[in-house]
């Protein structure tokens, strides 16, 4: 597939980058001759230009050769001209939309039709709908993208009391339909084997299929009661007045679900925060006070907050402030980041949820732009430094008929669960792959081209 992306910042070069690992032509555009510079390390075409003007499209980057026009610039503008001259070429589009304002429509209109997009990306509602999974169950994070969208994981924190510390995962008796995919420990992030021993601070990620029993899985692993109960937030507390921060207060205040939470807003502009009251609902509290106050925190109750939720456009006070917020005893906090190098450096700190908008918009787009691939779905784990692949297996694929443990999975690799005809089934190492397959992988970053390779 020809794939011509107008936007090589950090979103663009990523989805660039995935795009080339599985043997896509690809070629970025961009006018920031540092973009350009990066871009230019990938196996693809690039060209310094400006991605809204036609002749440049035309006839620089070939619009009219693409498969695929992915719009990811910063300007949303320019991503809808892009998109509406690439569809009368005959292209499929997609495009990151950052304002949804701006294809606000009377119902009668078709905004797809109107500016020939087909599918719209937008950073802040793929971020909005991860805060949300945390509102209904804090500490698991549903895997929507794969064939079994009941599939979860389970990140948990080992501390010294756990009964799996100093056990090899061998040792470690799972309740059934669930498996551990991921340890992450200061001196990085691995895939485990089964002689793996489990070490206190080992940040562990667990899958579970919807069947799976939180309560057996806490006696293994020692997690917290309160992990296992369906709800436990009562008070939330969002910091900052940017538009996730107000369209989260405005959601969670007005669902039925969630009528008994109490919603806080901060804000240290006082100007900034009577313009947030006055766009919110009079049952969400606006205060006036810097996240990053101790004294601020605590006068407002930090110590009984539920969840904290950092949504300010600055992610150094959004990570400040959840580390001061848990030290002063909020029980969960989420903080947005928006560099994938702070990510990888944050995610050991004691926050307890990273989201980083441009991640989460580049899996959403590699997922849209690849489904008919052979790979079925796929989302990055820390930061990056892992992955979570579905690959379908068919008729003439090399590994039908072959067990697990014959099949001579890449290092550092997992097979982590099988769905068939439906079912998902937690594999051991004689389970046979038929034709039909989903198999879900989880792999390192470095390991990702053997991986879809063996799979291809």
């Amino acid at each position: 597939m020809r794939v011509l992306i107008a936007g090589a910042g950090e979103v663009g070069f990523r989805v660039g980058r995935d795009l080339v690992y599985r043997g896509h032509e690809v070629t970025l555009v961009d006018s920031n001759p540092s973009s350009v510079k990066r871009a230019q390390t990938l196996d693809a075409q690039v060209f310094k230009g400006n991605a809204a003007s036609a002749k440049f499209l035309l006839e620089e980057a070939s619009i009219k050769d693409a498969d695929l026009f992915i719009g990811v610039t910063g300007k949303d503008v320019v991503n809808l001209v892009g998109c509406s001259l690439a569809k009368k070429m005959g292209c499929s589009t997609i495009a990151r939309l950052n304002n949804p304002d701006i294809i606000d429509l009377p119902s009668d209109y078709d905004h797809k039709q109107l500016f020939g997009v087909d599918a719209f990306v937008s950073p802040d509602e793929l971020s909005m709908h991860r805060i949300w999974q945390i509102l209904s169950r804090p500490a698991l994070t549903r895997l929507e993208h794969f064939s079994v969208g009941s599939l979860r994981i389970l990140e948990i924190r080992l501390n010294d009391s756990s009964p799996s510390v100093g056990r090899p995962l061998s040792n470690i008796k799972l309740p059934p339909h669930c498996r551990i995919a991921l340890i992450a420990r200061e001196e990085g992030v691995t895939i485990p084997s089964e002689q793996d021993i489990l070490m206190p601070r080992d940040r562990i990620l667990v899958l579970l299929s919807e069947n799976s029993e939180l309560e057996e899985l806490s006696d293994s692993l020692g997690i917290p009661k309160e992990i296992t109960s369906e709800r436990n937030i009562k008070r939330l507390m969002i910091a900052g007045t940017s538009r996730i921060a107000l369209n989260l207060a405005k959601q969670v205040h007005e669902d039925p679900k969630y009528e008994d939470i109490e919603v806080y807003v901060t804000e240290p502009d006082s100007i900034q925060a009577e313009k947030a009251s006055s766009v919110l609902p009079e049952g969400v509290r606006v205060l006036v006070g810097s996240s990053t106050d101790r004294h601020f925190l605590r006068e407002e109750g930090i110590r009984y907050e539920d969840l904290f939720v950092a949504a300010t456009d600055r992610e150094d006070w959004n990570v400040l402030s959840c580390l001061l917020a848990k030290k002063e005893g909020a029980k969960r906090t989420v903080a947005l980041v928006y560099q994938t190098e702070l990510e990888y450096v944050i995610q050991d700190t004691g926050i307890d949820t990273l989201i980083n908008p441009k991640r989460v918009t580049v899996n959403a787009i590699v997922n849209r732009a690849t489904s008919t691939d052979k790979i079925e779905g796929m989302e990055e784990l820390e930061g990056g430094e892992a992955s979570v692949r579905e690959f379908l297996i068919k008729k003439n694929s090399q590994n039908v008929g072959i067990s697990i443990e014959k099949l001579g999975v890449p290092d550092k690799t997992l097979i982590a669960m099988i769905n068939r005809n439906g079912e998902a089934i937690f594999p051991d190492d004689d389970f046979i792959l038929n034709e039909g397959d989903h198999v879900l992988v989880f792999t390192l970053k470095g390991k990702l081209p053997e991986v879809e390779k063996f799979f291809y």
